[in-house]
Order: structure tokens, then sequence, then C-alpha cells
């Protein structure tokens, strides 16, 4: 699965400062259930999460062509089917894996980060982390504005957060089912048109 592509100037800017720009771990209240509805609606790509792939896998029919020569025409609708499977289970499994990244937030960091990313601070930000990226040493200029908006918003916190999804989503009970179902319904699939699967 693909990574969320949420705050890629997030993290590329984050690659030149530690994890000591942040405040240490403290006991936070949970973010409220519309909190985190209104998270979740201001992040960067948030359409990108309904929006996953439609296409075949390349790799995948290249792969199932080699053990089938000649079958392409008959393992197109296969595949397809699969990704009409999988593509509910991976929306619904990235916004839980949304939800749980700002429940271990807390309440008050995602508060920040609505703020953030539903605020005029993020367009600076990205515009920033565009100057400075590639830069072995930025300007002073860039530097000091960077280590403000670090010390202003917990973005190493959520980095740190994100960078768990796939534990996250492969923990979850649902995403795994469903995942489980599309896979076995392919290969039922495969089974039945006389295909090899490997």
């Amino acid at each position: 699965m693909k990574p969320l592509a949420v705050a890629a100037a997030t993290l590329l800017a984050l690659q030149a400062y530690s994890a000591s720009a942040q405040p240490g771990p403290a006991a936070q209240a949970a973010p409220s259930e519309a909190l985190i509805d209104r998270f979740i609606a201001v992040l960067p790509d948030r359409d990108q999460i309904d929006a996953v792939d439609t296409e075949i896998d390349p790799e995948e029919l290249e792969a199932l062509v080699a053990l089938n020569p000649g079958k392409e025409a008959q393992l197109r609708p296969i595949l397809q089917a699969n990704v009409a499977c999988t593509a509910p289970a991976i929306t619904a499994g990235s916004l839980r894996m949304l939800r749980t990244v700002a429940r271990n937030l807390g309440e008050a960091k995602v508060k920040k980060l609505v703020s953030f990313y539903g605020g005029p601070d993020y367009a600076a930000f990205a515009a920033l982390a565009a100057r400075m990226e590639g830069k072995d040493k930025p300007g002073a200029e860039d530097s000091a504005a960077m280590a403000k908006m670090m010390a202003t918003y917990p973005l190493q916190a959520f980095h740190e957060q994100l960078s768990q999804a796939e534990e996250i989503i492969g923990a979850d009970a649902g995403f795994m089912k469903d995942a489980m179902r599309c896979a076995s319904e392919q290969m039922a699939a495969l089974e039945a048109a006389g295909l090899k699967a490997n």
C-alpha cells in the first residue's frame, strides 16, 4: 500500500530538525470526534484518501502474465475486480489510521495542527520547505523561520505518528479482514478461470 501523501512538505523540512525541537511527551486530553473530523478535513491532499488507485498494478499484471502466457485478456477483469474490492478498504483503513494518529497526538496538538493546516501558516511553511529543499545549509533567515514554525506547531510529533502508519493499519482488524477477503476472492477467480496465481 502506498503511504498516505498527507504532508510532503512537512516530511521534507523535518529531515533537517531533530525530535528535540518539540516538547517531550505529556499526558494529553483525547480529542473529540468532531475535532478529529476537522483535523482530517484540513489535511493537505485529503482528497487523495478517497481517490485511491483504480488502475491495475502493472507489476502484478506482468507477473501473472508471465505465469499465464497469452492470458492477459482473462487476467485484466480479475485484477480490476480486486482493485474495486480493495479501494474502499484502503480508504476506510487510511481514515481509521488518521483517527488513531489524532488520538495518539492528543487534543492540544490536534488543535494546533488544525490551526496550522487550516490557516495561512501552512502555505508559508510549504514555500519555506520548497526553498530549503536540497540545500546543505539553508540561509539564516529560512532556518530561523523554520525553527519558529517547528516550535509553534507539533509537526515533529505528527511526523513521528505518521511514520507508524503501516503498523497502525497492520493492526487494524477491519482492514486486514477486508484485505484477506479481497485476496481470497481474487485467488478463487483465478482458480475458476484455470489461471495460475504463483
